[in-house]
């Protein structure tokens, strides 16, 4: 009977080894868990995506900027032949959405493996407005953005552009042309110093118009005017005044008289 009771007591003592060495196991094979700041590292290597920005034309990357008034835009672009012949460049065509394709001046020729810089120009409808407008450029067959810049064009046209006057009021009729691209007033008086060739200048010249318009671009009027020549003018002299007509001038002349083509 003692035998016995030290065999259970023996088994006891085992079993308790036994469950202590399964738990240390278990918790050693059981994975941990993941620390609290993995969710905030996750959140810093994914970040959200900020909108792009629309590009504006003068942002264009690896584009053409053509700078100009709307009759000639110029610019000089890079032209590599990549070929294993001559590259002969023979003008240029300008892509825009919503017009006709137009043709430009360029000309070049450009051996195998060479770079050239090659001066374009092209012309655009005469009242394109002031500001960038985007297209495409194409070159020796390929396409590249393009930002075409146009400058303001003051182009008013006056017919006649010089007239003889005499003292007094008179008549006229003046034809107006706005051949640019900017909207130009006209104002109601517009006065010029006479002038005679010598160091002092003379009384004013005055043009009138009853009802001056704002000429937008390629609007034509014909305006009937007023000159007013002072009196008092020496009449052995040549007078001559510009008178401004928008940008334009109005080349008046009062020429010499004689007695009997004086007024009275």
């Amino acid at each position: 009977m003692p035998t016995a009771r030290r065999r259970t007591a023996a088994s006891k003592t085992a079993a308790k080894a036994t469950a202590k060495a399964t738990t240390k196991t278990a918790a050693k094979a059981a994975p941990k868990a993941a620390p609290k700041t993995a969710p905030k590292a996750a959140a810093r290597a994914t970040p959200k995506a900020a909108p792009k920005a629309q590009p504006k034309p003068r942002d264009v990357v690896e584009g053409i900027v053509l700078t100009g008034p709307p009759g000639q835009l110029r610019t000089t672009v890079s032209v590599e032949n990549a070929v294993d012949q001559r590259l002969a460049i023979r003008g240029i065509a300008l892509h825009r959405k919503g017009h006709e394709a137009l043709t430009g001046s360029a000309a070049a020729v450009i051996a195998p493996g060479a770079t050239a810089q090659v001066p374009v120009s092209v012309r655009l409808e005469p009242g394109t407005p002031p500001g960038d407008h985007v297209g495409e450029v194409e070159v020796g067959g390929l396409r590249r953005q393009a930002v075409l810049r146009v400058e303001p064009d003051l182009a008013l046209r006056i017919s006649p552009r010089r007239i003889l006057a005499v003292e007094g009021d008179q008549a006229l009729t003046l034809t107006v042309s706005n051949e640019g691209n900017v909207a130009i007033p006209l104002a109601a008086a517009q006065r010029a110093r006479s002038d005679d060739g010598g160091p002092d200048p003379g009384p004013d010249v005055v043009l009138t118009f009853p009802d001056p318009p704002v000429l937008g671009p390629g609007a034509t009027v014909q305006l009937v005017a007023t000159v007013s020549v002072p009196p008092g003018l020496d009449p052995t002299r040549r007078h001559t005044a510009l008178v401004p007509v928008g940008t334009a001038d109005l080349d008046v002349i009062i020429l010499p008289r004689t007695a009997s083509e004086r007024p009275s």
